[in-house]
């Protein structure tokens, strides 16, 4: 039978891949656009070439910012969820950073 504690340690490693890529993938098309605005400054090209790529670019960028901040919103529910179930106070550094956690932290992580 799974345990409170370790299906809170496995939804807390997810939600850090989730924090993690998306972080990762706004970087990805912030480099994106850098490569494409490289494009209009460095070539014979007219400056208001891939107009709409960009837009849509941007666009994408904009959904992808609002994806993180729910995602900021419910790590904070699970949170508040977690002081409820365990009457334990809301401590920084209680979620786990990495995946470098032991064995031995994981009842400190779901206590």
């Amino acid at each position: 039978m799974l345990t409170v504690e370790t299906a809170g340690k496995r939804v807390a490693t997810d939600l850090e891949d989730a924090e993690r890529l998306t972080n990762e993938t706004l970087r990805a098309m912030s480099r994106l656009q850098h490569s494409m605005l490289n494009v209009r400054l460095d070539t014979e090209l007219p400056q208001y070439q891939g107009q709409m790529a960009i837009i849509r670019l941007q666009e994408a960028q904009k959904h992808l910012v609002d994806a993180m901040t729910n995602l900021t919103k419910m790590h904070k529910s699970l949170r508040d969820d977690f002081t409820k179930i365990t009457g334990l106070p809301d401590e920084p550094g209680r979620c786990p950073v990495s995946r470098e956690l032991g064995v031995a932290d994981e009842v400190t992580i779901a206590a």
